[in-house]
């Protein structure tokens, strides 16, 4: 037996009506997630010392990293998310708020890391200082990108082992995973380099090369380390292992002690995404790869395998 019209009528009404609570409700508490995964906690402004040096092998500006410990790692999920409300892109929100309800896993969860003090280069090694290298041990460069070699910009097209060569001819090392992150965000936990809000300005992103090394001072880190973020990625010393922080030791964590493909920080000039330009974000690939977007520099432990003096200390 069918119910009158009217009554058909009504409860069509009441079903839209319980549809449009669900809606607003469901809406109400993707805002809540987004607002509570987008929140920074108010901190202390951190006031960072920029000291220099230069390593004499190769003529490599360096700053140094103060022994201390930092935060290291950030939820990959919340840092989509604070992105794209940032950018006003509520299909962004929407999108990453599904992927929490789905449970997601997250890029890196936060810990806190204890490193000792180290010199890091300020720049991406140059094609020029590369091709000194190449010249002193009669090594060939690697295979040219399409806008060709440009001494002032990173040399590129180099595997990890073409880098952890050029790093021990300079008396150096590739830096850990756990120094390269402290470098470019300092002990504050920031998101970027320069700090939280995302400024495009501020690195080489969405370009069609590398740029010369250090060209954008504004984007400096903590630190006064340049190109943290854009321009090209750099190799790091550690085997990649997606749980490595779940074990890894709180001071000075060196990294698994093998792997299938190393560690990539740094992203480069191709990419756009806000979201890939974040200090904590990891990427690997094969210790054998080359890419026209691929880079590194080194770092010093201190005091170094060189007399290094600390150009604003007066020692």
């Amino acid at each position: 037996m069918s119910l009158p019209l009217s009554e058909q009528s009504a409860s069509a009404s009441t079903w839209s009506a319980r549809l449009r609570r669900i809606l607003v409700a469901a809406g109400l508490l993707l805002l809540a997630a987004a607002a509570v995964l987008c929140w920074r906690p108010w901190r202390r402004p951190v006031t960072f010392t920029i000291i220099t040096s230069t390593n004499p092998r190769d003529g490599a500006a360096l700053v140094w990293v103060p022994a201390g410990s930092f935060l290291m790692g950030e939820s990959r999920t919340g840092a989509e998310l604070r992105a794209a409300y940032e950018q006003g892109d509520w299909q962004g929100v929407l999108s990453v708020g599904l992927a929490v309800l789905y449970g997601r896993t997250t890029d890196a969860p936060p810990h806190t890391v204890d490193l000792d003090g180290y010199w890091l280069y300020r720049t991406e090694v140059t094609v020029a200082q590369y091709r000194r290298f190449c010249r002193a041990t009669s090594r060939a460069l690697p295979p040219a990108p399409d806008w060709k070699w440009q001494d002032t910009h990173p040399i590129v097209n180099v595997s990890w082992d073409d880098a952890a060569a050029y790093a021990a001819w300079a008396g150096a090392a590739l830096p850990t995973e756990a120094q390269w992150e402290k470098a470019a965000r300092g002990t504050d936990g920031r998101a970027y380099p320069w700090g939280d809000v995302w400024d495009p300005a501020k690195c080489v992103n969405y370009a069609k090369t590398t740029h010369p090394v250090g060209s954008i001072p504004a984007g400096a880190s903590p630190y006064g380390a340049l190109d943290m973020a854009g321009n090209a990625w750099e190799w790091c010393a550690d085997w990649y292992d997606f749980a490595y922080y779940r074990t890894a030791p709180m001071h000075n964590p060196p990294g698994p002690v093998t792997g299938r493909a190393r560690v990539l920080r740094g992203v480069s000039w191709y990419y756009a995404s806000p979201v890939n330009f974040r200090a904590a974000l990891r990427c690997y690939n094969s210790p054998t790869h080359r890419r026209n977007d691929g880079a590194f520099r080194c770092v010093l432990r201190s005091p170094g395998p060189h007399p290094i003096v600390p150009d604003d200390r007066g020692a």
